[in-house]
C-alpha cells in the first residue's frame, strides 16, 4: 500500500496520470511531479512538428533528469482548485485525527493493560488493535508536515523507509485484529466446543502473533522500492523498475484493494451480520446490541471505500483507462483529503468497541479512582460522603471478572 509521496509526489498508491490529449508514445511513462497534485494532470500537445526526446532515451539517465524535463513540458490544467485552502484542510484534519486518536487510544491501551488479568477475547484483540492504530497516528505528523510543505520530503532517505514500512504494518495490524475480533466473536457466542474453551486463550494469542509477522512482512516489497529522489525538491517516491512500472503500480494497488479491504471486509461484513442475527434470536431484545455490530460494518465501509475506489481510479488512469484532463486534476486533488479521511478509523475503533461500552466505561472510571489519593476522597463529609460510597462501588465493580 504506497503511501502519499510514493507516486507522482503526493498520493500514496496512484502510479500515473496521462491525458487523452498526450501522445500516444508517453502511454508508457509514469509521470512523477515534485509539486502540489494540481500540476499532477498537467498536459500538452505536442506539435506534429516537434522531435519526440524519447526516441533517444539514452539521453535521460535517471529519474531525476526525466522528471525535470516532464515538469517543464507539461502545460498546466486549470481546474481552479486552490491547493492553499486543500493543504489548510489536510493540517486541521491530521491535526484533530492525531490529537483524538491518541488520546483515546494511550486510554483503551491503559485500561485493558490495567485489567489485563481478565484475558478475555476483547481485551487481547482490543488491545493490540490500539497498539496498531496508535502506530499509525504516531506517523501522522509527518505526513502533516509533508502536507504543508507541498510533499517535500526533509528528512532524510532511512525516515522516507521507515515512516512508509511503519504505517504499513500497522495499518494492515489493525485492518486483521478487527477481522479477527469479528470471527472470534461469533465463535465464541455460538460454538460449544470444549476443544475451543480449554484452547481458546492460546489461539488468540498465536493468531495474535500471526498478525502482527505478516503484516510485518506485507509491506517490505513495495517499501524496498521507496527511495528518495532529489529534483526540484527531495520527494520520497516509488521507485519500481522503470521498464515495468505501470506493472509494479497496479500490482501493488490491486494487492492493496484486495489483502487490505475486499477480504477483510467480506469477513467483517458476514461475521457480523451472523452475530447479530445470532443476539437477536436468542435476546430478541437487544436491538441496541444489534445495530453496533452493524455499525461496525458500516463504519469500515465508509472509511475505506471512498480511499480504494479512489486509488482503483488513479491506479488504471493510462495505462487501462484514458480521463480528461478536468477528471484527473480532480481525481487527483480530492485523493489526499481521501486519503486522510481513511484514517478517522483510528478515532472510530475507541468509540466502538471501548467507549460505548459500560463494562469499559466502568473500568476506565475505576482505573481513576485509584489514583486519586484517599485524603482527597474522604477529606470532607456530608456531601463527599455518597461520592466515596460511588467510587467504592466502581471499585467493587472492577473486581468482578466480566461475564
Amino acid at each position: 500500500m504506497i503511501r502519499r509521496g510514493l507516486w507522482k509526489g503526493s498520493p500514496r498508491h496512484v502510479p500515473t496520470c496521462r491525458s487523452a490529449a498526450k501522445p500516444q508514445q508517453l502511454n508508457h511513462l509514469p509521470f512523477l511531479s515534485s509539486r502540489s497534485p494540481s500540476t499532477m494532470a498537467e498536459v500538452t500537445t505536442l506539435p506534429a512538428e516537434t522531435p519526440d526526446p524519447f526516441n533517444e532515451f539514452g539521453d535521460y539517465h535517471n529519474w531525476t533528469q526525466l522528471l525535470q524535463y516532464l515538469n517543464y513540458t507539461f502545460t498546466f490544467c486549470d481546474t481552479h482548485l486552490d491547493e492553499n485552502i486543500k493543504r489548510v484542510m489536510l493540517f486541521i484534519l491530521y491535526l484533530v485525527i492525531f490529537v483524538v486518536g491518541l488520546v483515546e487510544n494511550i486510554l483503551v491501551i491503559w485500561v485493558n493493560w490495567h485489567t489485563w488479568g481478565n484475558k478475555n477475547l476483547v481485551n487481547l484483540y482490543i488491545l493490540n488493535m490500539a497498539i496498531a492504530d496508535l502506530g499509525v497516528l504516531l506517523s501522522l505528523p509527518i505526513w502533516m508536515l509533508e502536507a504543508v510543505l507541498d510533499y517535500t520530503w526533509l528528512w532524510g532517505s532511512f525516515l522516507c523507509r521507515f515512516i512508509h514500512y511503519f504505517y504499513f504494518a500497522n495499518m494492515y495490524s489493525s485492518i486483521f485484529f478487527l477481522s479477527s475480533l469479528s470471527v472470534d466473536r461469533y465463535v465464541s457466542l455460538t460454538t460449544s466446543s470444549r476443544f475451543w474453551q480449554q484452547h481458546q486463550h492460546r489461539a488468540r494469542r498465536l493468531l495474535c502473533f500471526g498478525i502482527w509477522l505478516f503484516a510485518a512482512l506485507l509491506p517490505i516489497l513495495e517499501v524496498a522500492h521507496t527511495q528518495l529522489v532529489n529534483s526540484v525538491e527531495p520527494m520520497c517516491i516509488f521507485l519500481a523498475p522503470f521498464e515495468t512500472y505501470d506493472e509494479w503500480a497496479l500490482g501493488i494497488s490491486l494487492a492493496t484493494t484486495i489483502i487490505g479491504f475486499l477480504i477483510p471486509f467480506s469477513i467483517i461484513t458476514v461475521f457480523n451480520i451472523l452475530t447479530a442475527r445470532y443476539i437477536k434470536h436468542s435476546k430478541p431484545e437487544s436491538r441496541k446490541h444489534c445495530l453496533l455490530i452493524y455499525a461496525y460494518i458500516v463504519v469500515f465501509l465508509v472509511c475505506w471505500l471512498p480511499y480504494h475506489v479512489t486509488l482503483t481510479l488513479l491506479t488504471l488512469d493510462g495505462s487501462h483507462f484514458i480521463y480528461s484532463c478536468n477528471v484527473a486534476n480532480f481525481l487527483y486533488f480530492f485523493y489526499d483529503i481521501i486519503d486522510c479521511f481513511s484514517m478517522f478509523h483510528c478515532v472510530a475503533n475507541p468509540i466502538l468497541y471501548n467507549f460505548l461500552s459500560k463494562n469499559f466505561r466502568s473500568k476506565l472510571i475505576s482505573a481513576v479512582v485509584k489514583y486519586i489519593p484517599k485524603d482527597q476522597i474522604n477529606q470532607k463529609g456530608g456531601d463527599h460522603s455518597s461520592s466515596s460510597t460511588q467510587h467504592s462501588i466502581v471499585i467493587t465493580k472492577d473486581n468482578i471478572p466480566p461475564n
